[in-house]
């Protein structure tokens, strides 16, 4: 059976991924049933009537994997991932166990991994994220006793990596570390990783040198807000992720110079392999360059054996190797668009680029003389762009799909941008690696400066280039609006028509201009019909309320408290629209509305923070902590904010409550937070279209709305029900999920 690792891998990825995502949906679970229950008959009807037997016997096979891969995930989600959860969640654990990797710094916060030995006075191996916004008298890899709240991780990213609980300082939180060290093979590749980030500090401007650092090393935090979000803009973020194209560009750049040295194939396998695992463990092995190096690996051994490997096999192997260590792996969206991208880049690459090639009847041969070898090496040059962009418009158009939905956008001109910043990317991946390499070691240290340079001026041309080319009108289109969905199906239906069409020449151009003409038109319309929109969107927080109003030219924040836990999927979703906020409303400094406000001031630009709160001394300890200044304000009041051109915050304040009252043009909001007293409240504001509440107000029956919106838990929903419907008879909990107002629309 030909491709069987790959069969296997996908299928495993595929069914995976669908469980994790769909949070372990029956319905899933039934279709994925009936899947492999229908896949089985079809398999043995082909065997047995001789049909198509190779066809069957790959239908078994998927069967196969579709059921092992279902029933592995429910394993290790009730063996690995439940028990750890559902034991120290949400509780104050007293543990031991080492700091199992680098401390990773911001200005406002420091963040480490803790994988512990014992939990509570039981042996336990958990890995727990902890967040300090103090110095931590610990360092990497050290052993440490410490008391913490923990909460439940839920950070994807975190998740892949086995990382299932998370912790904050500010939550009695303390440390004690021992003196103790624990030192492996990842201690001492982590010591590395440190010494080039150092080189690196010393070698370059802070602006340059935390971009190499991103692209050699993947550390993206240290990046300015503003960079990442164009290089999200243009959507060429891989570019600043370590992936398997960063591994492919250093493994290259070290057997060119070994196979000047060596024609043996075993001395060569052995060098790719040793520089794979370094640069994975450097790396920190992340899920895509461990993909790349499985990948290489085989192709490497294979090749000391004579033997050809097939690609999508190895791709399968490296799916496998993958998921069967952590099935929870597929968490990772980059490991996903990793593994997509190489697929289409295997599957579509090549027809692309002998498309293109037939289609400018391109012939090379050497000719005699100065021009003709002039000509020769010109269309060498261009055969090797078409070969670019071949593979990048494969690698696009299959991860098109993930994207769209994981990120509700794309971006038109990734490939564009992607092809221009390449080859300054690969030399500046080159250089970087021997400038930080160079520069550790004595005597020869001043051989690092050239380098150095030459990383420097490719970083100043890839951020001109990826910031000019984000502030384009279209350098990114939002793919959650019904315009993208009809561009889809008609996609879809034109690609289909073409299986029954003969003159396929004319039609393949037609259809292509016929679909990007539906997708420019789709998106101008959507720009003009959206220009006006104000769109208030009310989080699934948990214990709180988290509270948008986005618009436009605008978002403001008009509560912002919650579980702590859901602070980066908050944020996250935010900064895919805005990088600043023009204001930060805190009703009062409880939790409830408050609790978030570190991350929300970490992660973007504030114009202005408003906080009701007549206790100055508490100001004075917020304003030292990140630097910013805030307009407290206390006793009764009442003043108007233009959150934009068409929707108004009206605020009222009346014995230490804060009404808020946001009205569009069609729809307005009121939001009442707890203890709030209605009969206080002016009798204007009493009739509004929205009441957003997290717990029922006194004198409730003065109110007359539409809807109430309800933001809490699902057992304080389930406890205020009947309440709640007195007010309403129609109500919507973010218990279901985030809700969302539109504000100006009809």
């Amino acid at each position: 059976m030909k491709r069987l690792f790959g069969l296997i891998g996908f299928t495993f990825l595929f069914v995976l991924s669908a469980v994790f995502y769909s949070d372990f949906n029956e319905i899933v679970f039934a279709i994925i049933g009936s899947l492999g229950v229908l896949s089985v008959a079809v398999g043995a009807f082909l065997i047995i009537s001789k049909k198509n037997k190779s066809f069957g016997k790959s239908l078994f096979v998927f069967a196969f994997a579709v059921i092992i891969s279902a029933l592995y995930i429910i394993g290790y989600s009730e063996f690995a991932y439940n028990p750890i959860v559902n034991n120290y969640s949400d509780k104050e654990i007293t543990a031991s166990g080492y700091i199992c990797d680098e401390i990773t710094t911001t200005d406002s916060s420091c963040s480490f991994v803790i994988k512990t030995d014992e939990i509570n006075g039981q042996p336990s191996d958990a890995k727990i994220q902890i967040i300090s916004y103090s110095n931590v008298d610990a360092e990497p890899f050290e052993k440490v006793n410490f008391t913490a709240h923990t909460y439940k991780n839920k950070s994807n990213s975190q998740i892949s990596h086995g990382i299932f609980l998370k912790s904050y300082s500010d939550d009695n939180f303390t440390i004690e570390a021992t003196g103790e060290k624990v030192t492996d093979f990842y201690s001492v590749a982590v010591s590395i990783r440190t010494a080039m980030k150092n080189s690196l500090n010393m070698l370059l401007p802070e602006d340059y040198s935390t971009l190499c650092r991103a692209v050699l090393l993947g550390e993206k935090t240290a990046l300015d807000s503003s960079v990442t979000d164009d290089f999200s803009l243009t959507g060429t973020s891989f570019l600043i992720v370590v992936s398997g194209m960063h591994l492919v560009i250093i493994t290259s750049f070290v057997l060119f110079f070994v196979r000047k040295l060596t024609r043996n194939r075993f001395i060569i396998t052995g060098v790719t392999a040793a520089t794979v695992f370094a640069f994975m463990a450097v790396t920190g092995f992340a899920h895509s360059v461990v993909r790349a190096g499985i990948m290489m690996i085989i192709v490497s051994l294979a090749s000391s054996d004579l033997r050809r490997a097939d690609s999508m096999n190895n791709l399968g192997f490296a799916a496998i190797v993958l998921t069967v260590f952590n099935p929870y792996s597929v968490a990772d969206i980059g490991m996903l668009l990793s593994f997509s991208a190489t697929a289409g880049i295997i599957l579509w690459s090549r027809p692309i680029e002998k498309s293109v090639l037939k289609f400018f009847h391109y012939k090379n041969k050497r000719r005699k003389g100065f021009a003709g070898t002039v000509v020769y090496h010109i269309k060498n040059l261009f055969k090797v762009c078409v070969n670019m962009l071949s593979v990048s418009i494969s690698a696009f158009l299959w991860i098109l799909p993930i994207t769209a939905v994981v990120f509700n956008r794309i971006s038109p001109i990734v490939i564009l941008v992607s092809l221009l910043c390449e080859p300054f990317v690969s030399a500046l991946l080159v250089c970087s690696l021997l400038s930080a390499v160079l520069y550790i070691c004595p005597f020869i240290s001043f051989l690092a400066y050239p380098f150095a340079l030459v990383a420097g001026l490719c970083s100043k041309v890839v951020l001109w280039l990826v910031t000019t080319f984000s502030q384009l009108p279209f350098s990114t289109v939002k793919t959650h609006s019904l315009y993208w969905f009809v561009w889809i199906g008609v996609s879809v239906l034109l690609a289909v028509g073409g299986i029954f069409v003969k003159k396929r020449k004319f039609y393949i151009k037609t259809s292509i201009l016929f679909s990007l003409s539906v997708l420019v038109i789709g998106a101008s319309l959507d720009v003009l019909l959206t220009a006006d929109n104000g769109e208030m969107k009310i989080y699934n927080v948990g214990n709180g309320v988290f509270a948008t109003v986005n618009c436009p030219e605008s978002c403001s924040v008009i509560s912002c408290g919650g579980d702590k836990t859901d602070a980066e999927y908050v944020t996250d979703d935010i900064g895919e629209n805005v990088a600043d906020i023009e204001y930060l409303i805190i009703p009062n400094q409880n939790n409830k509305y408050s609790s978030l406000e570190r991350f929300v001031v970490t992660k973007f630009d504030l114009n202005n923070i408003l906080v009701y709160d007549s206790d100055i001394e508490k100001q004075k300890l917020l304003n030292a902590f990140d630097g910013n200044s805030r307009q407290t304000f206390g006793g009764n009041g009442h003043f108007t904010l233009n959150l934009s051109d068409t929707v108004t915050d009206e605020i009222t304040c009346v014995d230490k409550t804060m009404f808020q009252y946001i009205k569009g043009k069609n729809k307005t909001v009121l939001f009442v937070p707890s203890d709030g007293d209605i009969s206080k409240l002016p009798e204007k504001y009493r009739n509004p279209d929205y009441l957003l509440i997290d717990s029922v107000p006194e004198n409730a029956d003065l109110i007359s709305c539409k809807t109430v919106i309800f933001s809490g838990t699902e057992k304080q929903f389930k406890k205020n029900y009947d309440s709640i419907k007195e007010i309403c008879t129609t109500v919507v909990a973010t218990t279901s999920g985030n809700v969302t107002v539109n504000l100006n629309g009809g």
